[in-house]
């Protein structure tokens, strides 16, 4: 009886040590849950890009270019543009959350097409003032209550011959925005 009554004691005590070690190798921790929520970002058109009214060159070649800043220049024997034209860079608002990075995407060149009968393409090469085409911020901080903004001057220029087609020209030029 001594035996059975020595052994029920030892595994009483085997299991209390067993559930104190197990009890003492227990861990727990915590962790921080966060997140920022931010407003949309968005470009929005405010002017169109306009070359004006151009009397193409009457012998070879020649240039039409408009800077960000709307200064036009053309080039060729005998081509100008006429003084009664109006042009414009084009202009861009980029809003969003302030001070958050974002990626601007221009189309490098566009195409216009002649829309009268006579037919015949333009290729703008475009420019942008923005310098930041892939590496842009928005103005403020996070959190303002005024969205962030960029604002944004494109222009270009394309070349221009003696035998390019008279005629309205029209094209479209893409614009986009995404944040980083």
């Amino acid at each position: 009886m001594k035996i059975i009554l020595a052994m029920a004691v030892s595994a009483i005590v085997l299991g209390a040590a067993a559930s104190a070690f197990a009890a003492g190798n227990t861990s727990a921790t915590t962790a921080t849950v966060t997140t920022t929520i931010i407003r949309p970002i968005s470009v929005t058109k405010n002017t169109d890009l306009k070359f004006g009214t151009i009397v193409r060159p009457s012998t070879s070649s020649g240039t039409v270019a408009l800077s960000t800043t709307n200064v036009p220049t053309v080039t060729g024997t005998g081509a100008i543009l006429l003084p009664s034209s109006t042009t414009s860079a084009a202009n861009f608002t980029v809003s969003g959350e302030g001070g958050q990075a974002f990626t601007l995407v221009i189309d490098p060149t566009v195409t216009l097409t002649n829309t009268a009968t006579s037919g015949g393409t333009l290729t703008v090469t475009t420019v942008n003032d923005a310098a930041c085409t892939t590496a842009c911020a928005l103005s403020g901080a996070l959190g303002d209550v005024a969205n962030g903004a960029k604002v944004v001057n494109v222009a270009g220029s394309f070349p221009l011959t003696s035998l390019t087609n008279t005629g309205a020209y029209a094209g479209t030029m893409n614009v986009s925005v995404t944040y980083n």
